[in-house]
């Protein structure tokens, strides 16, 4: 939102007494904007939650994929940045993270390699191992 001189002047003679915060009087056509961007925020809202949780399920999955989808939220790269490194798009690692698309092995293994990650073999005890003797 574009602040008027005088909002600015405000915050600068905030920032000169050592304040951490300003207050400054919203415009009608600020506050209009203010409003409908709130509105459209809310608007997402529900559909937000509901992919933030399909990602947290995704992750929770056993195995090989949903041990990379946890590395990825345990990383804190910015997505952006991965995909970039990869060479794919964000949106196609953003639906790889939510389980709506796979990943090329080649770049599944690069994916595998960059965040530092280890493929282990587990070898089931002898009670749970079933061999034919």
């Amino acid at each position: 939102m574009q602040l008027t001189p005088q909002q600015n002047e405000q915050i600068c003679l905030a920032k000169e007494a050592g304040e951490t915060r300003a207050t400054v009087e919203f415009t009608s056509e600020q506050k209009r904007q203010w409003e409908a961007e709130v509105a459209t925020e809310q608007a997402g809202k529900d559909e937000n939650i509901a992919h933030h949780r399909k990602i947290q399920a995704a992750a929770r999955e056993p195995g090989l994929l949903g041990d990379v989808r946890r590395a990825i939220t345990f990383s804190r790269r910015p997505i952006g940045e991965l995909a970039s490194e990869l060479g794919i798009g964000e949106r196609l690692l953003l639906d790889f993270r939510a389980a709506d698309a796979d990943l090329p092995s080649a770049i599944l293994a690069k994916l595998v390699d960059i965040l530092g990650l280890r493929l282990m073999h587990e070898i089931p005890s002898s009670a749970e191992s079933k061999s034919p003797h």
